[in-house]
């Protein structure tokens, strides 16, 4: 009966610890499982619009037009979309210098220039400063390159060594510098 007892005790042994010995293959194998897991492969981030032919950083572009009005161009990045003939520029700083010498500095945040009709529009703590000294800031500013002149509806400040006149609204011809404020004009005069 002895040796009955113990033969049922090994066999229950036996059992528990093959029991154990699978718990824990089981265990080890849903860990390697866990860690060997292949993560489902994300999609990558489109670095340009599907619109954009060409994207270059660190960009500097000049030219020279019939009229004599050399373009200098500079900005941190710019996207040029053929098909609408347009150029996206980040932080721009464009130098216009005209056939008589004098030059003018357009500065923003954005920028957007037809290439074909000079046609700009910048957007962004805007500012324009003229080698006669006059310097304007505003939000925006569009430049008609057919018309030479800058314009906005936005609010105005106009600086120089003997005034500073508050607007809104501008209308400035490079070509001739005839200036026109469009409304709620408040100037400050030094003699």
């Amino acid at each position: 009966m002895r040796l009955k007892a113990l033969t049922v005790l090994l066999k229950k042994k036996r059992l528990i610890v093959s029991a154990g010995c699978l718990a824990v293959f089981f265990v080890l194998g849903g860990i390697l499982y866990t860690l060997n897991k292949e993560e489902p492969r994300k999609t990558p981030e489109k670095l340009m619009d599907d619109q954009v032919d060409l994207q270059v950083m660190n960009v500097h572009y000049t030219e020279a037009t019939d009229e004599g009005v050399i373009w200098e161009v500079h900005a941190e990045s710019a996207q040029y979309r053929k098909k609408d003939n347009l150029a996206l520029l980040k932080n721009p700083k464009i130098t216009l210098t005209m056939p008589d010498g004098r030059n003018f500095v357009l500065t923003g945040k954005e920028g957007t220039l037809k290439q074909d009709s000079k046609d700009m529009k910048l957007t962004g703590d805007v500012h324009l400063q003229s080698s006669n000294g006059d310097s304007f800031k505003t939000d925006e500013v569009t430049y008609s390159g057919k018309e030479k002149r800058c314009h906005t509806g936005s609010p105005v400040n106009l600086k120089n060594s003997r005034m500073q006149i508050n607007a809104t609204g501008m209308s400035i011809s490079l070509a001739d510098e005839h200036l026109t404020l469009l409304s709620g004009v408040k100037a400050c005069i030094q003699r």
